[in-house]
């Protein structure tokens, strides 16, 4: 019987221990949030502005990072000093691995609008300022501090945890990292079935108290155009009423002018059936029933009159740039334009821009497609969805997780379509005064900084961690 006690109380030790191993010891959040703030400040100074991109300096950068922790990482070069970059803490294999996915480049700013210098990473009133703070250098450090968290851990994992970071996300034209990956890398990701990245924030009112974790599931595609109108050239003094310029700016008139049909599609439906509960009449009425809002004008000029329902609800069509003459008394022979389209999923590009050309009613231009995607949209019924909700959960518990449309596009597009489950989400609550990314001084709060590494550790801990 002493026997049989001694192996019975060496299996529940045994079992203790394990179980303690595969559970992490927490980390020192305090500490681990001034590390992703330092890194945070030195990854701003890396200049990664494109064009021209130069995004090796950033896999350069977060080698280094992961070289000094045993963590195992590999720079893919895709010449002209481009290149993505890849890192790896292991699990046991038991489920299939998760990308923390990030981008190295970083849209250019204009020092002369900045009250700090862009790429300074300097720190100020609580923030750290810097061209990518928000989009999305700071969420790159909260995906390396969670792999350096995990590995120092010793934690066990279910599922291999990767860190990606791709080339020309920003202009994805060139050498678009995240095709170039799909293309010639995929084994680099071990056939992952989960894919965090960029898209949606915690919207957070001015004090900074969650109202909403906003997660982005659907995009819309790009249809980039260009323009072009010729005509006689002359001088300035004598107008050309046919001219390049006469033409292409009748037609680009016509598109601004330009109202696509409205399309409601399931993902916009379940996210106004959601934002219902918060709004007033008669607007809660026509988002519970917005086909019925739509097809009466009154309500349906409510339900369009906020920018963001309009362009949840239909292609979107901006013109973003004109060039004609570079002196003010020459009548330039060409003239040309840029249109930045957005499709809503199940729409036809092809078809699409044969309407454009109808609407601009201009014989005689030339069109051209400078980029293309697929618009795209993921389950939410699947593990990492559901350990955002348990984050929700744990940090700002009652608050709704909606899954509201993201307008613009990002490399997610090109991983569901390869196959996988994508979700644009970043721990940030942010603020009105606080969403700049593309914009002047952009910036993240130090209070961001702590909450975000906690909440992206409790997230892919969640997902990923051995039970």
């Amino acid at each position: 019987m002493k026997a049989v006690a001694l192996i019975l109380a060496c299996i529940a030790a045994s079992t203790f221990v394990a179980r303690a191993q595969a559970r992490p010891a927490t980390p020192d959040f305090d500490a681990l949030a001034r590390e992703a703030t330092q890194l945070l400040q030195e990854y701003i100074r890396v200049d990664t502005t494109n064009p021209p991109g130069n995004e090796r300096l950033a896999a350069e950068f977060f080698r280094k990072v992961f070289d000094r922790e045993g963590i195992p990482c590999e720079v893919l070069d895709m010449g002209k000093n481009r290149a993505n970059v890849v890192a790896y803490v292991s699990g046991s294999g038991r489920k299939r691995p998760l990308v923390l996915l990030n981008h190295l480049d970083v849209v250019p700013a204009d020092a002369g609008r900045w009250t700090v210098p862009p790429l300074a990473g300097e720190m100020r009133d609580g923030y750290v300022y810097g061209r990518g703070a928000t989009d999305m250098k700071g969420t790159a450090i909260a995906h390396c501090v969670t792999m350096l968290a995990l590995k120092r851990s010793g934690a066990r994992l279910d599922r291999d945890v990767i860190f990606l970071g791709t080339a020309d996300e920003e202009e994805g034209v060139e050498a678009n990292g995240a095709e170039w990956m799909v293309k010639n890398r995929l084994d680099a990701l071990r056939n992952a079935e989960f894919i965090l990245t960029e898209g949606a924030y915690i919207d957070a009112g001015a004090s900074g108290k969650a109202k909403a974790w906003n997660v982005d599931v659907t995009e819309k595609s790009i249809l980039w155009l260009k323009v072009t109108a010729t005509g006689r050239a002359g001088h300035g003094s004598i107008p050309e009423p046919n001219g390049a310029v006469a033409k292409l700016v009748r037609a680009m008139n016509r598109l601004v002018a330009f109202e696509p049909e409205a399309r409601l599609i399931p993902s916009v439906e379940k996210y106004f059936e959601a934002i219902a509960a918060t709004a007033t009449q008669p607007l809660a009425a026509d988002l519970r029933d917005p086909r019925a809002a739509l097809a009466d004008p009154l309500r349906r000029s409510r339900l369009l009159a906020d920018p963001f329902r309009s362009a949840a609800l239909r292609a979107t069509v901006s013109v973003t740039g004109l060039r004609g003459s570079d002196k003010v008394n020459v009548i330039p022979g060409e003239a040309s334009a840029l249109v930045d389209c957005r499709l809503l999923p199940g729409e036809d590009a092809g078809a699409f821009l044969e309407t454009l050309k109808r609407v601009a009613a201009e014989p005689g231009l030339k069109w051209e497609i400078v980029a293309s995607s697929v618009a795209t949209e993921s389950t939410t019924d699947s593990d990492l969805f559901r350990a955002i909700e348990r984050a929700r959960d744990r940090f700002d518990p009652g608050v709704p997780v909606l899954t509201p449309p993201l307008l613009s596009t990002t490399d997610a597009t090109t991983f569901r379509q390869a196959g996988f489950v994508v979700y644009g989400f970043e721990t940030w609550r942010i603020g009105p005064d606080d969403d700049r990314s593309h914009g002047d001084d952009e910036r993240l709060s130090l209070a961001n900084v702590r909450f975000g590494v906690e909440a992206t550790h409790f997230i892919v801990w969640a997902v990923c961690g051995a039970k």
